[in-house]
This record gives structure tokens, sequence and C-alpha cells, in this order.
């Protein structure tokens, strides 16, 4: 498997967790914390501008539907 399919896949597996339960993966449920980590690792090369321009739009469009699904206090 390339580097490009593990990417594609852990793409997609972050976005069928979102779409399957409605809301981002959580850092403190060791089951998700793989997504978390892999999502954390992109957003620190995307901020060093190391990250390849090819998965560029794909990644975009996981951040816009995160920013959807960000949690909010209810006590407020």
């Amino acid at each position: 498997m390339t580097h490009d399919e593990r990417w594609i896949s852990m793409w997609q597996s972050y976005m069928n967790f979102m779409a399957d339960h409605g809301r981002r993966p959580s850092k403190y449920k060791p089951e998700e914390r793989n997504l978390v980590n892999w999502l954390k690792y992109n957003r620190k090369e995307v901020n060093q501008g190391t990250f390849p321009e090819s998965r560029k739009k794909m990644f975009d469009e996981l951040l816009q539907m995160a920013e959807r699904l960000h949690r909010v206090n209810q006590w407020k």
C-alpha cells in the first residue's frame, strides 16, 4: 500500500466516522485516538507548509465537515 493509498484510506475512515456518529473522534476513547492523531499530524504538516498540494482539497473538505460538528457547550 502506497502512502497516498494509506492517506486516502485514513481520510475515508475519518469521514465515515463523522457521518456515522455525527461527531468528531474523541481523544479520550482509545479506539478513536488513531483518527485524532492522524488529523493532528496532517494539521501540523499544513502549518509547516510541507503538506502535498494533491491532498489539500480533500483535507479542506474534511476540516469543513469537522467544523460543522464542533462541540458546543450545552450549558450556555
